[in-house]
């Protein structure tokens, strides 16, 4: 059994644009708040930002009868600069506070999401000085249902 990526993304993803005060602080893309769980990110999506994912590492803590996968990845949050340098902190917080120590916070079809914690906001990777990124990592700790 494999871990359940793609659902974790759109878990995720589902969670981040149903928090109102995360996203009326983002662009938008397509009519929808500009949170993204593929890179690169489209063209015509408008920062400020969110990108979720790719998973940087994927492990199990199983035990003889259960699948327990553990993912883990960055949720980042990337504006302008100097503009938007205290709004992408503002939604690097709400981010984490939105996850960490929440199992409840988003679903995964066929696991129990049981523990996810977070680390950060730390500083994210950019292409240049005119933007500004915020990374919150996520340890997530599922069982197989």
């Amino acid at each position: 059994m494999n871990a359940p990526v793609l659902n974790v993304l759109s878990g995720l993803y589902a969670a981040v644009v149903a928090v109102p005060a995360i996203t009326s602080k983002l662009g938008s893309f397509n009519g929808s708040p500009s949170v993204h769980t593929r890179r690169p990110v489209p063209s015509g999506a408008t920062y400020p930002m969110i990108t979720i994912g790719p998973v940087i590492a994927r492990s199990d803590e199983d035990g003889i009868n259960d699948f327990k996968p553990v993912v883990v990845l960055d949720i980042n949050v990337y504006g302008p600069q100097p503009d938007s340098y205290r709004n992408v902190e503002q939604v690097a917080d709400l981010v984490y506070s939105l996850f960490h120590r929440q199992a409840r916070s988003f679903t995964v079809p066929n696991y129990q999401v049981w523990m996810v914690t977070c680390s950060g906001p730390s500083p994210a990777p950019v292409d240049d000085e005119s933007r500004v990124g915020r990374r919150v990592t996520l340890t997530i700790r599922l069982r197989a249902q």
